[in-house]
């Protein structure tokens, strides 16, 4: 009997793994014990969608650097990818920062203060109070460490020239934070041991003055006095294998960008793994010596035209930015966030224009900027006039940033690129509201380009940062291409807490008390904060099954924040470009975890030999039902089967083909184009195989037919996720199907999903009739099922009607030509 042949479906033991190109799953046929699901704390972060059954991996972390060069090693030496898999599971996301980022290495060390590890690593340098003499010094050669009260954007430039930066006040998400993690300098927050007054510093009783040398670890939120040895060794390369095989497991799954503002802010997300930019805030491209000054005029003018003339000047400097940020980026995506911070953030700060005021030291010119400051001062400016009330207050300040934007990506255009933009709208509040600015943006847009050669090219989302946004994600999902959540502005609104006041005061104290676990701003509060991210995404998928769904928050590069937001079904994640290679990292942890995830079916070793066939390759002659007359069968009938599925079985080539392929499947394999695992019984592509039908599709023309019908499939598809999750979640906790009444429930949900689909299978049948096989599995599934054969609902690789069901999905996908990540739809 030829291996084909054999007809037992063969599940997978716990210990095993399987890569795939359809879902990813380790779980047997039968739901998953509370024992099970409570040992996995992950499966607690992902309870609001599924529950994790992923494989049981070994214990024994990987803990240091020595240990992650010999596994990586071992692995790549192995050729397996159980092997990978299982590095990649076991590696400690905090081994990754510490590779990347200096350490103190001075074991008698004593810390003088501390504050909130803000940004990891460790610097020595000489105080400095101000960013004019941050930059001063540095441009002499010496390396400095900015202590300041609480940075603004005004200090940006001295920011960027310090090798640390120490503040009074802030927590995780405060300014000097988040510019900090997105430069990689080490950082030491919202300090009450220090102090500053003038060029005088204090920490913790101890003085110091401009020019004394201190030394910061970021990753511990310490101060030191003097100078300290810290370590910065060479990053091995096998962290870099790591990477890339993390990223094949996440491939189609969540793709990880980065926060980034200039070209080379894009150039280093790159050299850290990322795909694309998730958030340039493109207030910070005004801040420069040459922008602030045209900034400040247009904010201090009353007259409209002298307004508009200076728009004009900062519309060109503005292209020019996008000019370089573009040209870096290539065809990756990149999402400009519009202006956001309120537009007094670009003066100076009024304690300081105040305090030369009293002291007689404002000329003319400080003193208009004093009456600016002033009358634009709120007294809670983050929730005041900015974001998009910004725009409707100041009218032509989003028009002028669109069109500067779009002059630039028709200038990629002219020299052969293929720009992809993302528009995002900051701080939307009301349908109404977004559809207001979405005109702003598309009537920018067409005073720059008529001929609409960006239509295809540009997109506009909103930023969902109010938990009224995020209650209203079905009504503004109606005309947004894509959401991001910025998480830092959504914890703050939803806790009503100011996250630079309360980080170093109250929550300490709050979390003696027992109050909290964890720092909100800092690890995501899956409770309030994640029940409103969970929500809205389901009820703008419900309206919009194709709507990209993002994080731009800090929280999309913290370990312990990152499964919950793949869980509640975000695509893509962005953070810092240096916290980029954890967040590679822990994605690919959290889909070797999920149950019910794809992965790529790339293989971790792309330089395996591959031999080519060339074969004719005619299409198969159709039987009435969508099955293949098994004179019929070619080899690329069962190569496509085997890149949809990962994996067969014998048996499960025939049902996905109508036939039995055993001819054929032996033909494959003696020709090295399809690979039998004996100890498994399934079957595999070879890499000639995966070659050869890779090419066969990327040879084939997108079925356009499909697309009405598909809309209609994708409709139906998220209800029949929320069905499939329902039977596998109940509470929070896996369903333990003692209650007769509530599976009786989903079962009949699962047949309306079948019985609405009969018609959309038979319109796609009618461009491709093969696939009215789909049909006739589903409908055996859900036979099966009501007779009591429960692990037919979502069972893996036992033909349940979640496996044909996502079967259907990819084959549509890859007929179609439709990049899974960007569409969103799994």
């Amino acid at each position: 009997m030829s291996p084909a042949s054999n007809q037992a479906v063969q599940r997978p033991d716990r210990r095993q793994c399987t890569i795939k190109s359809s879902p990813i799953s380790w779980t047997h046929c039968s739901p998953v014990s509370k024992t099970t699901q409570r040992t996995n704390t992950v499966g607690r972060r992902l309870a609001f969608h599924y529950a994790p059954q992923g494989p049981a991996m070994s214990n024994t972390q990987i803990s240091t650097r020595q240990e992650l060069i010999d596994h990586v090693v071992a692995a790549s030496n192995s050729g397996s990818a159980e092997m990978v898999l299982d590095v990649v599971q076991r590696v400690a996301p905090e081994l990754v920062n510490r590779l990347l980022h200096a350490e103190i290495t001075s074991p008698a060390a004593t810390a003088l203060g501390s504050g909130i590890g803000a940004s990891p690593g460790a610097a020595s340098g000489e105080i400095v109070t101000s960013a004019a003499h941050a930059l001063q010094k540095s441009d002499e050669g010496r390396s400095v460490i900015l202590v300041r009260p609480v940075t603004t954007p005004d200090d940006v430039l001295g920011m960027q020239a310090s090798v640390g930066i120490v503040t009074m006040h802030g927590g995780m998400s405060s300014h000097a934070a988040v510019v900090a993690r997105g430069w990689g300098i080490p950082a030491v927050v919202g300090s009450s041991d220090v102090e500053v007054d003038g060029s005088k510093v204090t920490v913790h009783g101890v003085e110091f003055t401009e020019g004394d040398l201190i030394s910061i670890d970021g990753r511990a939120g310490t101060i030191y006095r003097g100078s300290i040895d810290t370590d910065q060794q060479q990053v091995p390369p096998e962290l870099w294998q790591l990477l890339d095989w993390a990223d094949t497991i996440t491939n189609g799954v969540v793709s990880i960008r980065a926060n980034a503002d200039t070209g080379r802010d894009a150039q280093r997300s790159l050299e850290h793994g990322a795909v694309g930019i998730g958030l340039c805030r493109t207030e910070h491209m005004f801040l420069t010596d040459d922008r602030l000054p045209i900034m400040r005029s247009f904010i201090l003018s009353d007259d409209g035209e002298t307004q508009e003339g200076f728009l004009k000047d900062l519309e060109q400097a503005q292209e020019r930015d996008f000019d370089e940020l573009l040209d870096v980026m290539g065809e990756r995506p990149v999402t400009i966030r519009l202006l956001d911070p309120p537009l007094h953030e670009f003066l100076p700060e009024a304690d300081e224009l105040f305090v030369s005021q009293g002291a007689g030291e404002l000329n003319d010119e400080r003193n208009e900027l004093l009456d600016a400051v002033v009358k634009l001062r709120e007294v809670n400016p983050m929730l005041g006039t900015r974001g998009v009330r910004l725009g409707a207050v100041r009218g032509g300040l989003y028009e002028a940033q669109v069109r500067s934007l779009c002059r630039a990506a028709l200038n990629a255009i002219s020299v052969g690129s293929r720009p992809k933009i993302e528009v995002m709208i900051p701080l939307i509040n009301d349908p109404a509201e977004f559809r207001l600015a979405r005109e702003w943006v598309r009537g920018a847009q067409a005073e720059v380009d008529p001929e609409g050669m960006l239509d295809d090219s540009l997109t506009v989302g909103a930023m969902i940062e109010t938990p009224r946004a995020a209650l209203l994600a079905r009504e503004i999902a109606q005309d947004a291409d894509f959401f991001s959540f910025g998480t830092n502005d959504l914890t703050q609104m939803t806790f009503g807490l100011s996250r630079d006041d309360v980080e170093a005061r109250l929550l300490p104290r709050y979390r003696s008390l027992g109050l909290i676990d964890d720092n909100p701003f800092e690890v995501l509060d899956q409770v309030a904060v994640g029940t409103l991210i969970s929500t809205s995404i389901s009820d703008a998928r419900n309206e919009k099954p194709s709507i990209n769904i993002g994080v731009c928050g800090e929280h999309a590069g913290e370990p312990r924040s990152i499964a919950f937001l793949i869980g509640a079904g975000c695509t893509s994640l962005s953070c810092s470009p240096y916290r980029v290679p954890v967040t590679r990292l822990v994605a690919a942890q959290t889909v070797l975890q999920s149950g019910s995830t794809v992965v790529s079916g790339e293989s971790f070793f792309p330089d395996a030999s591959a031999t080519a066939n060339a074969q004719t390759e005619s299409p198969p002659d159709q039987t009435t039902d969508g099955g293949v007359d098994v004179e019929s069968i070619t080899d690329i009938d069962v190569l496509r089967v085997l890149r949809l599925r990962g994996f067969a079985t014998g048996d499960g080539l025939r049902q996905s083909l109508g036939v039995d392929p055993s001819q054929v499947v032996e033909r494959l394999v003696a020709d090295e184009q399809v690979n039998f695992i004996e100890a498994r019984n399934m079957y595999m592509l070879a890499p000639s195989g995966r070659s050869r039908i890779d090419d066969h599709l990327a040879a084939s023309d997108p079925i356009t037919e499909l697309s009405d019908a598909y809309e209609s499939f994708l409709s139906l598809n998220t209800e029949f996720k929320k069905v499939c999750t329902d039977w596998q979640v109940r509470d929070g906790e896996p369903n333990s199907h003692d209650d007769d009444d509530y599976d009786a429930a989903c079962i009949a949900r699962l047949r309306d999903v079948y019985m609405r689909s009969e018609p959309v299978i038979s319109e796609i049948a009618t461009a491709v009739p093969r696939l009215n096989l789909y049909r006739r599995r589903l409908l055996e599934a859900l036979t099966a099922i009501d007779d009591g054969q429960s692990q037919r609902f979502t069972g893996v690789m036992c033909e349940s009607f979640h496996d044909v069901w996502m079967e259907l999905h990819e084959d549509l996908i890859v007929l179609q030509k439709i990049d899974r990540v960007s569409e969103g739809s799994f």
